[in-house]
């Protein structure tokens, strides 16, 4: 049974988004009630102005409808069926901006405005432009629907700029993931992007060429005028009490293998390490604890790809000696590496049938 993690209660999100999946099971008929049991949440709420409501509560939607709909494919479907205006001002500038390119640099830099649950890193490789997500926040057991529901959704996003605000016929875009292929997907394969299953890390690629398409709604009056709205949310959003802990542990989430010390976290933030230090303590945290969640979420993201060797994780996780990756895993987890990817896997083929 798929269930919420409360560790995103400190994460905030739209609740348009909400509003929109329960219209979604609405249509499959299903009840707001049943939708939203458990949060504490009416439509009418998700429905006002500006209000926000927390990961968690979000994540309790999507599980009961993984669970009412009894279908794991509904996370395509939520991609699929997203529009850009449920992204407010982000929506209107993406269609505004010049070309594919300027859309993207837009996106990357005030997703995290709107959706602060990942982190979003954007290089080349090649020919090829890749788009990785890193979750903030440990996702659970809604790990791979949250991404496939992600995943689909940006595409679709940047599928529709490039042809018009209609879902492409034809993708241009692959979705790799670091998951074994479901069952489920088969049903829906010939409406998505081609997905390569059992990969390095969640990611988007597609031709560089893309970048210089031009879009068709591009209106840099328009654009300038939702950029100029984007960075009052953003601003919003650090005004908004964002924790020192919160900011270290996004800092940590972003360099997977290669974790800044104490003394570099110190310097990024503007203080001292004996500030940087106290503060953490009186957050009730410290730099060790929040090393330990991030390393431990990185390591449950590795070990769901069952082509990497726990060697190969403990590699990626910055361990010299695989042996200290075992005994660090086992005092996260209680579990030792191979055992908790065996019960993940009995888990996730529990969660199909």
């Amino acid at each position: 049974m798929h269930s919420p993690n409360h560790d995103l209660n400190n994460n905030r999100l739209p609740a348009i988004y909400g509003h929109f999946l329960v219209d979604l099971m609405r249509s499959r008929g299903l009840s707001e009630q049943d939708v939203l049991a458990n949060t504490g949440l009416t439509l009418a709420q998700l429905a006002e102005h500006d209000r926000q409501i927390s990961g968690a509560q979000h994540s309790l939607i999507l599980a009961n409808a993984l669970r009412l709909s009894q279908d794991p494919g509904i996370a395509y479907e939520i991609g699929l069926a997203s529009q850009l205006t449920k992204h407010g001002f982000i929506g209107f500038g993406l269609m505004s901006c010049a070309n594919v390119g300027e859309a993207l640099t837009l996106s990357q830099r005030y997703l995290s405005a709107r959706v602060p649950l990942f982190h979003v890193d954007i290089r080349q490789e090649d020919q090829q432009v890749v788009v990785e997500l890193q979750a903030t926040k440990p996702l659970g057991d809604l790990y791979q629907a949250v991404y496939d529901m992600v995943l689909v959704e940006l595409c679709c996003i940047f599928g529709r700029l490039i042809h018009g605000g209609k879902t492409p016929s034809s993708w241009l875009s692959e979705i790799w993931v670091p998951y074994a292929e479901p069952n489920h997907y088969r049903r829906y394969q010939d409406r998505l992007p081609r997905f390569r299953f059992n990969q390095s890390s969640p990611q988007i690629r597609f031709p560089v060429t893309l970048l210089d398409i031009p879009i068709a709604s591009a209106n840099p009056v328009t654009a300038q005028i939702a950029i100029a709205q984007c960075e009052q949310e953003m601003a919003q959003l650090v005004r908004g009490e964002t924790s020192l802990s919160e900011q270290v542990s996004e800092l940590l989430q972003r360099h997977r293998g290669q974790y800044p010390d104490l003394n570099t976290l110190a310097q990024v933030l503007h203080m001292s390490e004996r500030t940087l230090k106290r503060h953490l303590q009186a957050e009730g945290q410290s730099y060790q604890r929040l090393l330990d969640a991030t390393r431990y979420q990185h390591a449950c993201d590795l070990l769901r790809n069952a082509t990497l060797s726990v060697d190969a994780v403990a590699q990626s996780l910055g361990y010299q000696d695989p042996a200290n990756f075992t005994r660090a895993f086992r005092k996260w987890s209680g579990l030792s590496p191979r055992d908790w990817r065996r019960q993940a896997t009995s888990d996730a083929k529990d969660g199909l049938n």
